[in-house]
């Protein structure tokens, strides 16, 4: 059978049927080499689950933070990309070659930037509003990871996760021989936006840990939906991650260097070919 161009290239999958998980791609390049994953804005299902289970989901963010212009922003807004915020501040622009998040390296987020550009109750994708939640976390906790790493990483059983890994662990793709940087997230005010690195056995732990039936719907509220398909994943500068849930299979998925969402289309022919081949055995 002639394979899909969506399942060529450097990738890592795995896929969770009733029989329980499975390698789909052993670790080939840089994934035999290393082993730290790139997350992205997988990192958002950590901290919104957080947020939900330690925060008062109506509460207005201006009780945690008062200098957020927008007084009737609620928890549960930034949760679901429903503040009106834009994707990211107007001082910062998503940049070709550049490294966007570079400049809020050591620089504590600026709560007078969070201003709504469309109006409450709308969905708008926001790494801003999911920057603003951490920053809430660090308000009441005293450290955004820290009260993730209690409230999900260890209950899921994942202990490589890191905002900051060593340079050698990192999985990342080369270009003309030379290692591609990958964004500065883990080290800015950005972080609770996409800023988590793990290995790939703690990335398919979450997935476990979060759609664990007697959990119901509480762990997946940062997640997409569409009719029965639940799905959340990432895109960094030459890396994308997604956990995807469809026909009763899971698959987890990353993938470097290759097209936007490209991990999600692996993810999407991987259960498509599952199911496929298991209506026609």
């Amino acid at each position: 059978m002639r394979t899909p161009r969506q399942l060529q290239g450097l990738w890592r999958a795995s896929l969770r049927t009733a029989d329980g998980w499975r390698t789909v791609r052993e670790p080939r390049g840089p994934y035999a080499t290393a082993s730290m994953l790139e997350w992205g804005s997988i990192t958002k299902g950590l901290v919104g689950t957080t947020a939900w289970l330690t925060l008062e989901a109506a509460r207005p963010v201006v009780h945690y933070l008062p200098g957020v212009p927008d007084a009737e922003m609620t928890v549960a807004d930034l949760v679901h990309h429903t503040s009106g915020l834009p994707r990211l501040p107007a001082t910062m622009r998503d940049q070709l070659f550049g490294d966007p998040y570079r400049e809020a390296v050591g620089v504590p987020l600026d709560h007078a930037v969070a201003v709504p550009a469309t109006p409450r109750g709308r969905f708008v994708y926001s790494n801003l509003g999911y920057a603003l939640l951490g920053a809430v976390l660090d308000e009441v906790h005293g450290d955004w990871f820290a009260a993730v790493r209690q409230h999900i990483l260890e209950p899921a059983g994942i202990s490589s996760a890191a905002l900051v890994p060593a340079h050698a662990d990192r999985v990342v793709p080369k270009l003309f021989g030379r290692a591609i940087q990958p964004w500065a997230l883990g080290e800015s005010s950005f972080a609770a936006a996409g800023g988590v690195w793990s290995t790939f056995d703690d990335l398919c732990r979450y997935a476990d840990w979060a759609v664990e039936p007697s959990a119901g719907q509480s762990r997946t509220g940062s997640w997409q939906r569409e009719r029965a398909s639940i799905w959340i994943n990432g895109e960094v500068r030459a890396a994308g991650a997604v956990i995807a849930i469809a026909a009763g299979v899971t698959a987890a998925v990353h993938a470097l260097a290759k097209a936007p969402h490209a991990a999600d289309m692996i993810a999407t022919a991987l259960i498509e070919r599952e199911v496929r081949e298991t209506c026609n055995g």
